[in-house]
């Protein structure tokens, strides 16, 4: 067998044992991404002949690049920890409860605000308030979650502020902000199709003219919201998703002043909330869009001073910052909780073990993918893929990029260690084939994160115990493949024309 050719299969095997692994085993993410990682150490260490201590060392260095990826897993859970014990999650889903009288406003608003919102700080933290918030409107376990998940979809790219460009950013060097205008452009189509879906999951008939102005309005709000903060504005990049929930609240809360008020008052006996209170769950979400805004403008100057510089073992340094990160914006957001309690229920101490216990899970899966990833690297694995899917030219390369990132973001138990292996591989294709690195990086976060993110087992067994349901994870991937292969099929287009 010809040594190249046999490298390239050796270089897919990874790939190959993660998607046999989750969609025909449905293995657990952790587990398995541990026996990647062991794959990926034998093929180093045997075909590639690199010495055991090296192979160690890549492994560790592969993990501090990726730093700020693993801060903002564990402040994401501390985050949703503190809204939910504080009492603001309750007062946030009783004021968007009370602000369209119909179901389908009811859950639009819901998904739209706290998608937003909840999602621009972690978006792990928004499904225990969706769906089951879905379901006790009357929709069925099922299509609550298959529903809410094709329309979150559009916005995996952009949670955690960002995490996706920020991880792209750091294994690249490249400006956050030229990534980020990449991917929201290839956002804009997902947003239509995530919202039509939604619609069509939870048969919210489109026909009605009050359901299309919901749809029409959410739309609009997000693509809006895309637009200002990923092409305009786009050093608040991190906005993004703050500001199309804010437009959705508006927009419904416009939509809602054409319903007889009267329709509020068949509610079931929820508890009614003063403005102030109301205020008070706002206000951490609030104080944390200022510190972005202001750690990002009048205070640049001074925040970049706390950056510092690591390299170990002959690796290029990389630079850390724990002051701007997203995960930094994250904890912050959190204490901001107890700044503003309302009703509390624990201790910030408490709630610091509770959630670091939670997310160990996903930090070890993370460790795991990012060590196979810098082992892909320092062989020269991913330069060697990037150099045959460049052989026939810019625009099939990015449809290949479009579905070979697809498929890796459905594999890896978080999209993490997916784009930063996929945003690195852009570094050497963008030479061959002749485009901005920029570009190809923006593609390789966006696809790597977004649209297969609801067809991951791991996250379908999650959803659906949320919603109650047990042993229909084949049916909810199947409802939900339909509409991410749109989305994939839009932004392969929209690949060709941005090439």
């Amino acid at each position: 067998m010809d040594s190249v050719a046999f490298k390239i299969i050796l270089s897919l095997l990874p790939f190959a044992v993660l998607l046999v692994g989750f969609l025909a085993f449905k293995m657990d993410a952790l587990k398995l991404s541990l026996y990647v990682w062991i794959l990926e150490l034998a093929i180093v260490i045997l075909f590639y002949k690199m010495p055991v201590s090296t192979s160690v060392k890549a492994s560790i260095w592969g993990n501090i690049t990726i730093w700020n990826g693993f801060l903002v897993l564990w402040t994401g859970q501390i985050f949703g920890q503190c809204f939910r014990t504080t009492g603001a999650l309750n007062v946030l889903l009783n004021t968007l409860n009370r602000i369209m009288p119909t179901q389908a406003g009811k859950s639009m608003t819901l998904c739209s605000v706290v998608g937003g919102y909840l999602g621009a700080f972690n978006g792990f933290a928004t499904y225990p308030v969706t769906i089951p918030g879905l379901v006790n409107l009357g929709v069925s376990g099922f299509k609550a979650a298959v529903g809410y998940l094709v329309y979150f979809s559009w916005s995996i790219a952009f949670v955690s502020l960002f995490i996706a460009a920020t991880i792209a950013s750091s294994v690249t060097k490249l400006p956050i902000e030229s990534i980020v205008q990449t991917m929201g452009l290839l956002t804009l189509p997902l947003i239509i199709i995530s919202v039509i879906g939604f619609f069509k999951i939870l048969d919210f008939s489109l026909k009605d003219k009050d359901n299309l102005l919901i749809a029409i309005s959410t739309i609009i709000s997000n693509m809006l919201a895309v637009v200002i903060f990923t092409q305009i504005f786009k050093g608040l990049y991190i906005l993004t998703l703050v500001a199309a929930a804010t437009f959705s609240f508006i927009a419904m809360w416009l939509l809602s002043k054409k319903y007889d008020k009267s329709a509020y008052d068949n509610d079931s006996n929820e508890e009614k909330f003063s403005t102030r209170t109301t205020l008070k769950a706002f206000m951490p979400l609030i104080c944390g869009s200022l510190i972005v805004v202001l750690f990002s403008y009048p205070l640049k100057d001074l925040i970049a001073k706390g950056a510092f510089k690591v390299s170990w073992w002959g690796y290029a340094a990389t630079t850390i910052n724990i002051l701007n990160t997203p995960g930094f914006y994250v904890l912050l957001t959190a204490f901001f909780c107890y700044l503003f309690t309302i009703k509390k229920t624990s201790s910030l101490g408490k709630d610091i073990k509770i959630a670091s216990k939670r997310a160990l899970p996903s930090l070890v899966t993370l460790l795991l993918g990012g060590a196979m990833v810098n082992l892909m690297l320092d062989t020269g694995q991913i330069t060697l893929l990037a150099q045959h899917m460049s052989l026939w030219g810019a625009d099939v390369y990015g449809v290949l990029l479009s579905g070979l990132g697809f498929l890796a973001g459905m594999a890896f138990g978080q999209g993490i260690p997916a784009c930063s292996m996929f945003s690195k591989m852009q570094m050497a294709a963008a030479q061959l084939v002749g485009v901005a690195p920029s570009v190809l990086v923006g593609i390789a976060a966006m696809v790597t994160m977004g649209p297969a993110n609801p067809l991951k087992p791991s996250l379908l067994s999650y959803t659906s115990s949320l919603a109650g349901i047990k042993g229909q994870g084949g049916e909810m991937f199947n409802l939900a493949f339909k509409w991410q292969i749109l989305q994939l099929i839009a932004i392969a287009i929209m690949v060709v024309f941005i090439l």
